[in-house]
């Protein structure tokens, strides 16, 4: 799947607020854990001016959000040594969902951690979500410990790049 990859704006933060929230809605109708939300302004307007914030397109439709960190002590604590790239808030739009563009935005968040000298791409997902965690596998991601964030068990996983 080819992909372009723009980081989200003032303008295109509707964009970012429907991805995730869609794919948020349809996790908990599966009865799976999802994020606390909401992805407002509040919460998407000081990570869009930090540049944290990205879309990924294809063609002129956004179809998928996500975030880039590139440190995260809240969830890897003494394992956040400086050498990783961390994906966060992912999310693929549903309708678009099953034509490869989870692995598109990976291996583009990838070859950013790459141009930045880092070694690893990490993320976090629910402890309970198998289905997730066996995505990320797929996508040769390894689970590499547990954490609790905010009483929520959370799978910390990575893979080098």
């Amino acid at each position: 799947m080819q992909i372009d990859v723009r980081q989200a704006a003032i303008e295109t933060k509707r964009d970012f607020a429907f991805i995730v929230e869609d794919a948020n809605a349809w996790q908990k109708a599966r009865g799976s854990e999802a994020w606390a939300g909401p992805f407002d302004d509040e919460w998407m307007l000081p990570r869009i001016e930090r540049g944290e914030l990205f879309l990924a397109y294809a063609g002129a439709a956004p179809v998928s959000a996500f975030r880039v960190l590139w440190e995260d002590h809240p969830f890897w604590g003494d394992r956040e040594v400086g050498d990783s790239i961390y994906l966060h808030t992912f999310a693929v739009r549903r309708s678009c969902s099953g034509r490869g563009i989870g692995p598109a935005v990976i291996e583009q968040v990838a070859i950013m951690g790459q141009h930045s000298g880092r070694a690893k791409l990490r993320l976090d997902c629910f402890l309970a979500n198998t289905r997730l965690i066996s995505f990320y596998e797929r996508n040769l991601f390894a689970s590499v410990g547990v954490t609790s964030v905010k009483g929520r068990l959370m799978n910390l996983m990575e893979r080098a790049i």
